[in-house]
């Protein structure tokens, strides 16, 4: 082995490794088969140049080219049929057909010298010389170039997918430099001591190499990275061993072939055992490092949205991080419709592809069921097996966030609603228990009004009773003693409907909590010059009920139905029904807006701007419910309002 055998070695060495590589995956794309086939193809070549540059023997060195050209001759039609399953163009089988009938053809006459003639012997080496029938393989092989060379160009121009842009990039370029480079050999096998280019094949296909693992052209990166440390440990090897050997040679001229070999390969193993580690940090460093940290920042994304608590507020940040981490052109977050989806690469036909997105996850969130959705690599690299692994546990991942945030939110809505609600009932009772405290106060001042009312009364009954008739001072003590008692009636009412404690429920005439309402608000009606009418047409008017809270329900309506109606009537009728008493209140006056009437048994709803707590009608509807009845309302703005309330008759 001289300086003349590295090139075709390195070639050699390359082509038989993407072989390999091409072989694992032929069984699933036949794109591989051919390209293992056309990389054996031009690992057997350089073999043979690699050959011609070390045996002695021309005879030898003959055989040998013959039998590289005998699976040489199938390069015709491999070329072509290669370019056309890399395009998926179906529209030259008819040539196609016809260079692999010229190639059977062609086959046998390899081993003439009609085809090859000899071997010439050059600076270099041996080479074999070109006969009549291998200027007709030039020609064949030179069309399938060309019309290969023809589509790829034709198909670089109207592919809009980057990646296929880029795979045909690749293969016009590494391809078409190693054809061209393997044409320079003509020079040699017509007689020119020109050493030939054709033995730097390893150029393009290294750069062929190099993008089948980045770009992932062919999916071939993980067959490219479990074999490449033993591709570069067997490379390593083998420099040593012949390097060494050829050093020993000329250092070592006595010492026997067998001993320089023995030397030669025991330096090989220590350099490669040495290099063992150092090849795999480089490998790391160079293919893996940029995927593994890639893998890294997903994985980390994917824990920090199980903390986050706001959908809007993960989406951002996935959409936002995964464009920055995958270098991806577009990332989008929707919502999924009812139908299913195919997750994984999407077809190039599904309208999604044609809006920019190549990979597709299904978000299996039960509340928010989503899809992740992915563009291009700006890179243009393909998705690894390891990526979409682990943006499938992302997704996942995002499903649970999603359930999370929704559930959060619902919980934080109830929370804050429980809080007001709880605020409301607290300051209910705070206004519940001051009007309490009101009415204990009320009723003791009524309380204390009844002694010096009785007391006057009585001495002007006293005076009354022991004057003449004729004393004119007699009228005016009667009409003092009707007005001190129309003092103690009210008074009397008073008191009886501050007593709310008391809810001991007795059979009660329902006239009789309506007259008290009426005498409590009597200065009340003729202080408004409201005109009052009364029709009592219940004739058996009894209900179960505790008359002071009855009172207190008539008292609150026709407290709303005087402030309404200031210069109007009120009208307030009963009637008997089927085992029930019911009363009407009706007044003329300003009515009430409709979308009031679904609030008006709210707590402290009022329309009395300033006036009201807003708890008369609430009262009123819990003293109605306690006492099994009902209440209904209508009223039109302008026209007046009418309470109807029912009670449970009960027999006197």
């Amino acid at each position: 082995m001289n300086f003349y055998s590295i090139p075709p070695f390195l070639s050699a060495s390359i082509l038989f490794a993407l072989f390999l590589t091409g072989i694992t995956k032929a069984k699933e794309d036949r794109r591989s088969l051919l390209f293992s086939f056309l990389c054996l193809l031009g690992c057997l070549l350089n073999v043979d140049k690699l050959l011609l540059t070390i045996v002695k023997d021309a005879h030898l060195a003959l055989r040998i080219s013959r039998t590289d050209h005998l699976f040489l001759v199938f390069v015709i039609p491999l070329y072509l049929h290669f370019t056309m399953a890399v395009l998926g163009y179906k529209g030259l089988r008819l040539v196609l057909r016809t260079f692999y009938l010229l190639t059977f053809v062609l086959l046998p006459f390899t081993q003439k010298d009609l085809y090859l003639e000899g071997v010439s012997t050059l600076s270099f080496g041996f080479f074999a010389q070109a006969g009549p029938l291998f200027n007709l393989f030039l020609c064949l092989s030179g069309l399938s170039i060309g019309l290969s060379f023809a589509l790829l160009v034709r198909g670089l121009s109207s592919e809009r997918v980057s990646v296929e842009r880029l795979r045909i990039k690749y293969v016009l370029l590494s391809f078409g430099l190693a054809a061209i480079l393997n044409h320079f050999d003509v020079l040699a096998m017509k007689g020119y001591d020109f050493y030939p280019l054709g033995n730097f094949v390893f150029v393009p296909m290294s750069l062929m190499a190099y993008a089948l693992y980045r770009y992932d052209l062919m999916d071939w990166a993980v067959f490219l990275n479990k074999g490449l440390n033993f591709i570069l440990l067997f490379f390593v090897a083998t420099s040593v061993f012949f390097a060494s050997y050829t050093v020993l040679n000329h250092i070592l001229p006595n010492v026997g072939p067998d001993i320089t070999a023995f030397l030669s390969f025991f330096t090989s193993f220590v350099s490669s055992y040495s290099a063992f580690f150092w090849v795999q940090r480089f490998v790391f460093h160079f293919l893996e490092k940029e995927t593994e940290e890639r893998i890294r920042k997903i994985r980390d994304l994917s824990l920090q949205v199980l903390r986050l608590r706001d959908v809007e507020q993960i989406k951002r940040m996935v959409e936002q991080r995964l464009k920055e981490i995958l270098n991806v052109e577009t990332c989008e977050l929707r919502r999924r419709g009812s139908e299913g989806v195919m997750e994984g690469l999407l077809h190039p036909k599904d309208p999604l592809f044609s809006s920019g997105f190549r990979l597709l996850f299904s978000i299996p969130s039960e509340r928010l069921p989503s899809v992740l959705l992915l563009g291009e690599k700006r890179e243009m690299r393909v998705f690894r097996g390891e990526e979409i692994s682990v943006l499938s546990l992302l997704s996942n991942h995002l499903a649970l966030s999603f359930d999370n945030a929704l559930n959060f939110r619902e919980l934080k809505d109830l929370t804050a609603s429980l809080e007001r609600i709880v605020e409301e009932r607290t300051n209910e009772l705070v206004r519940s228990e001051s009007l309490a405290g009101l009415g204990r106060l009320a009723a003791g001042v009524a309380h204390e009004l009844n002694n010096p009312i009785a007391a006057v009364m009585s001495t002007l009954e006293y005076l009354r009773d022991h004057m003449d008739e004729a004393d004119p001072l007699r009228d005016d003590l009667s009409c003092s003693l009707n007005e001190l008692g129309r003092a103690r009636d009210m008074v009397r009412s008073l008191l009886d409907t501050a007593r709310q404690g008391e809810d001991v429920k007795e059979p009660t005439d329902i006239h009789r909590p309506i007259e008290h309402a009426l005498r409590v608000l009597g200065a009340e009606l003729k202080r408004k010059k409201v005109r009052l009418e009364k029709d009592f047409g219940a004739k058996a008017p009894y209900v179960l009920g505790n008359p002071s809270r009855l009172a207190q329900v008539f008292i609150n309506i026709l407290k709303n139905a005087i402030d309404a109606t200031e210069g109007g009537t009120i009208r307030v009728e009963t009637a008997d029904l089927s085992a029930a008493v019911k009363v009407r209140i009706t007044d003329t006056g300003e009515g009430m807006e409709e979308s009031h009437l679904r609030e008006i048994f709210r707590p402290f709803f009022t329309t009395k701007k300033g006036k009201g707590l807003g708890l008369g009608l609430f009262v009123v509807r819990q003293i109605v419910d306690e006492h099994g009845g009902t209440i209904e309302v209508k009223s039109k703005k302008g026209e007046g309002t009418e309470f109807s309330l029912t009670f449970p008759a009960h027999p006197r």
